[in-house]
């Protein structure tokens, strides 16, 4: 399992994520230059469901932004810097603020009015499940007799 405080394992997050933005082209004249931070994220699986919590620490829950569109799933949202001008001379700084957005792609089309999203303590909680119309095929492979 990748050490999420390992220099590395946040570079090849911001790779993958961009590679999705890429791919889906939701945002193509920002690709690299927002979103400025991106939470971290646990995405489980199963053939009946899935669910992704996102950990939005200091981000009010009208900030964020949650969209479905088939097998994507698309959580964006903003966290505002502290406006204290007392604290405009940082000792350290490491929490980042601004735009972030996340795609996760599900492994089959998810059912738009299964949908249930939970907000509490800066940790987001999606539940998912498969449409209706979703259905895993067992195919069966004949056996080809060799001459």
């Amino acid at each position: 399992m990748a050490d999420p405080h390992d220099p590395l394992h946040h570079l090849q997050r911001e790779v993958e994520r961009m590679f999705l933005d890429l791919v889906y082209q939701r945002h193509p004249s920002c690709h690299f230059t927002e979103p400025t931070w991106s939470p971290a994220a646990d995405v489980m699986v199963s053939e009946d469901s899935a669910r992704v919590i996102m950990e939005l620490a200091g981000v009010p829950r009208e900030n964020v932004r949650v969209r479905l569109q088939g097998r994507i799933l698309e959580v964006s949202g903003r966290r505002h810097s502290p406006k204290d001008p007392a604290l405009s001379h940082y000792h350290r700084a490491e929490i980042l603020f601004g735009d972030f957005r996340r795609v996760i792609e599900l492994p089959w089309e998810a059912d738009e009015k299964r949908v249930d999203a939970r907000y509490q303590d800066g940790m987001l909680e999606i539940h998912l499940f498969p449409s209706p119309t979703h259905r895993t095929t067992r195919v069966t492979i004949e056996k080809v007799e060799s001459k």
